[in-house]
């Protein structure tokens, strides 16, 4: 990953800037809205364990200690995917997360509430989200 930054920085005018979004390295939350509230589901599982985000967090922070870019500005922010039921979510899943996996307990629980009193109105898949603005540094 640190070699596609190198790239990215030899490309970039003297003086541009790189804006870096990726989610986070926390486990996405699950979160029932019913007539009651909002319950808290689980969490979203990944078959490698989210290593990729720990791998582009790395590969910034290396970038930034070798001075191939400078930070200028980091922050978080939530990214929610709003479905209808659990089954929407597993159907979006198996399109677009290929390694997601959502545990038997979720699954169950998820259900559960679906199938009690007043039901569930919607399934949030909620993500935290890094993103940062690097400016291209001098190293070659």
């Amino acid at each position: 990953m640190v070699h596609a930054l190198q790239t990215i920085q030899r490309l970039l005018k003297p003086g541009g800037f790189l804006i870096d979004i990726h989610p986070s390295t926390s486990r996405p939350e699950i979160i029932a809205r019913t007539q009651a509230g909002t319950q808290f589901i689980g969490y979203l599982e990944e078959t490698d364990d989210l290593i990729e985000y720990v791998q582009a967090e790395a590969a910034l922070e290396q970038s930034i200690r070798e001075g191939i870019f400078r930070l200028e500005y980091r922050d978080q922010f939530t990214f929610t995917n709003y479905t209808e039921t659990i089954q929407s979510l597993k159907n979006y899943l198996s399109e677009k997360w290929k390694d997601a996996i959502l545990t038997p307990q979720v699954l169950e629980k998820a259900q559960a509430l679906q199938n009690g009193p007043g039901g569930v109105e919607e399934i949030l898949l909620v993500e935290q989200v890094r993103i940062a603005r690097l400016r291209r540094g001098e190293q070659r």
